[in-house]
């Protein structure tokens, strides 16, 4: 299901470009499940003209495996490149490997990847490429699975980021997981250039929805892609699902009513799609809990009232705040919640809808009802789709995102020494993004604080300031005299 994402097709295509010219670009593609990663990352395979080998982590269970894996699938791009008429589905075993390898000329090297370590494998596909004469993108899947397999990211990171001819597409789902892997303590800090995949802008779900609706001959009013927008939040698994539930239903044309019909049978019943991407996620994020059935019921907890603190969890699991603290931890690693300002959201507000609302047993038959269906609408719009988080992202990634997107820059966060920043983006002229994600406005003190800090580091530099609650009116007469750019959630969206 791949829908178009020109730009982001277009920064891919530039990385390899860059590569070949001998500039090495890696790339992290991050995003909520189901929104186009996989989809994204093919369809530049499938465009690209050389050796783009694809490998899904979440196949891999040890490093064994992932080093066989990986083998095969970078002697199989070869093969193809060099018109080789080999079957990957014949590629089962070291002996495989070997004979194509003697083929291309490097079974010295697969040699010693079979009998080596992570080490060897990317030290020996450096030798590989350059015997060959090729350039590598190598796009490694749901890259956060690598922290299961011991050493991975050290190993990886001390030899990769000396090879020339290979550079690395990645990509997750575990969005906290990936920020984490990628942040300034780890191995990969500033090793990879960001790609956040947020659901699709208004006027492509529209066209995304019009494609699928006219090719099955369903007419639409205006009203219909709208409701459309709105209730998907322009992702496009869910627009997919909604307008062939269209289709299925026998709609000839299709308004507002059709569309909410069509939206809360594939959210709410068992043979929905989207209730089966929302059931496997949730108990796929919860599959690692010792205690399953406890993080389960703090996740009920907070479908029915969102943004508790711990104490009132607690107090309503009836269990020490100690405890609940450790459950809670737990669950921030999953990506299905966030905390904020000490109390604590779902990240996915129609996960959260889901939750409080399929445990009622709200089968399709009641939902024919059309009293019943305005009723649920209008509570999803009042109550779930005014979450305080965004779709899969954390607020200062969305921010430096979406500002990124407006400016052509990529902002990434910077730490020196004891000097952070939420984001910079480096180049003639610093550009330094500072990021309050909090329910108060920004301050005088906080501006004056920002600015003193770009200028110990930076010298002369563009500054930016988010803040989510706004600004009071000193801090906005502070921005126009320090020549610190002001902007708010509004602007970015």
């Amino acid at each position: 299901m791949f829908v178009d994402r020109k730009r982001e097709l277009r920064i891919l295509h530039s990385a390899y470009k860059a590569l070949k010219e001998g500039h090495k670009v890696n790339i992290a593609v991050i995003g909520p499940r189901r929104v186009g990663k996989t989809e994204l990352l093919l369809k530049f395979k499938e465009e690209a003209d050389g050796v783009v080998p694809y490998l899904n982590l979440q196949r891999i269970g040890s490093v064994d495996s992932f080093i066989f894996a990986y083998a095969r699938e970078l002697l199989y791009e070869l093969s193809r490149v060099k018109k080789l008429n080999v079957e990957r589905i014949h590629l089962l075993n070291w002996d495989d490997l070997l004979i194509l390898a003697a083929k291309l000329g490097v079974d010295e090297e697969i040699k010693a990847i079979k009998n080596g370590t992570l080490e060897t494998l990317f030290e020996a596909q450096e030798r590989i490429l350059e015997k060959l004469g090729e350039k590598a993108i190598f796009i490694l899947d749901e890259f956060q699975e690598v922290k299961n397999l011991p050493r991975f990211l050290e190993v990886m990171r001390a030899i990769t980021e000396k090879e020339k001819r290979v550079a690395y597409f990645i990509s997750g789902s575990a969005v906290s997981m990936m920020e984490e892997i990628l942040s300034p303590e780890k191995p990969f800090f500033g090793q990879f250039r960001r790609i956040y995949l947020p659901g699709l802008p208004k006027e492509d779900t529209f066209e995304l929805a019009r494609s699928i609706l006219e090719n099955s001959g369903v007419a639409y009013s205006h009203s219909a892609l709208e409701a459309v927008y709105r209730l998907t939040g322009g992702h496009p698994f869910y627009v997919h699902a909604v307008c062939r539930r269209v289709v299925e239903e026998g709609f000839e044309r299709i308004g507002k009513k059709e569309v909410e019909y069509a939206f809360l049978t594939e959210l709410l019943t068992e043979t929905g799609e989207i209730y089966m991407h929302l059931d496997y996620v949730f108990n796929e994020s919860l599959s690692r809990a010792y205690k399953g059935a406890v993080h389960r019921e703090i996740l009920l907890t907070l479908a029915k009232e969102e943004g508790l603190r711990l104490s009132e969890i607690a107090r309503r699991l009836g269990k020490p705040s100690g405890e609940v603290s450790n459950y809670l931890k737990f669950l921030l690693r999953t990506d299905l919640i966030v905390r904020e300002n000490g109390r604590y959201y779902f990240v996915d507000k129609l996960m959260r809808f889901w939750l409080a609302k399929t445990y009622l047993g709200i089968t399709g038959l009641e939902l024919r009802r059309e009293r019943l269906r305005e009723e649920l609408i209008k509570e999803l719009e009042e109550k779930f789709l005014k979450a305080k988080t965004e779709l899969g992202l954390t607020g200062e990634a969305w921010v430096r995102e979406r500002l990124g997107r407006v400016l052509g820059l990529e902002f990434k966060p910077y730490r020196r020494g004891d000097m952070e920043f939420d984001g910079v983006a480096l180049g003639d002229t610093p550009h330094v993004l500072e990021v309050k994600w909090r329910s108060r406005p920004a301050s005088y003190k906080d501006v004056k604080e920002f600015a003193e800090k770009v200028r110990e580091e930076f010298g002369s530099a563009k500054m930016f300031f988010f803040s989510k609650a706004g600004f009071t009116e000193k801090a906005l007469q502070l921005c126009q005299e320090l020549g610190v750019k002001p902007i708010t959630k509004e602007e970015l969206r």
